[in-house]
């Protein structure tokens, strides 16, 4: 059975992921799985269920920029870039070009029958505009940022999506899931 594409990602109420200078100082800090309310999808255990992934090269640097241990495990990371990767990369990642279907193609071949994680706002639109994604888990923050980068802004078409779930995080926070019809 091949896996699935899917989103995983936090926004603000106004639908920024990053604050302008790609600061992510707004997001709580985030509930061990352990904590997680029943129901809601925990980071640790949507990474354990991703075979792939595959994110845009802003989003590596900001990842990067972050220090500590690279929080994708052993997980094969697939960065669209058109810039070389630095030697001090993770071994587990790659730098990866061409066009959103060739990119979730190699990270579904490499996923091997897991889901791919897609990452990062460009790169998640790109992938929804193509028609790619199956499923978006989006946690809601209670914030208002005013400005930043944004998750769905730029979409190039609608994308009508059904509700499969909405649920109280903590913290005032909410994860919707939704699969794209």
């Amino acid at each position: 059975m091949a896996g699935l594409v899917r989103v995983y990602i936090a926004t603000s109420a106004d639908g920024f992921i990053a604050g302008p200078d790609d600061e992510l100082d707004w997001l709580a800090n985030p509930t061990p799985d352990a904590q997680v309310p029943a129901g809601v999808l925990g980071f640790e255990v949507f990474l354990a269920e991703v075979g792939a992934m595959v994110m845009g090269r802003r989003t590596y640097d900001v990842v990067r920029g972050m220090g500590g241990d690279w929080p994708y495990g052993g997980t094969p990371v697939h960065v669209r870039t058109t810039r070389m990767l630095d030697d001090a990369a993770p071994a587990t990642v790659r730098a990866v070009t061409g066009p959103i279907d060739a990119c979730l193609d190699a990270a579904l071949e490499v996923a091997a029958g897991r889901d791919v994680y897609v990452d990062g706002g460009a790169t998640v639109r790109d992938a929804l505009d193509a028609g790619r994604v199956d499923e978006l888990i989006v946690t809601v923050v209670p914030i208002l940022l005013g400005r930043g980068v944004p998750l769905f802004a730029g979409l190039r078409r609608r994308h009508p999506l059904r509700v499969v779930s909405h649920l109280d995080y903590g913290g005032g926070m909410v994860q919707w899931r939704y699969r794209t019809v």
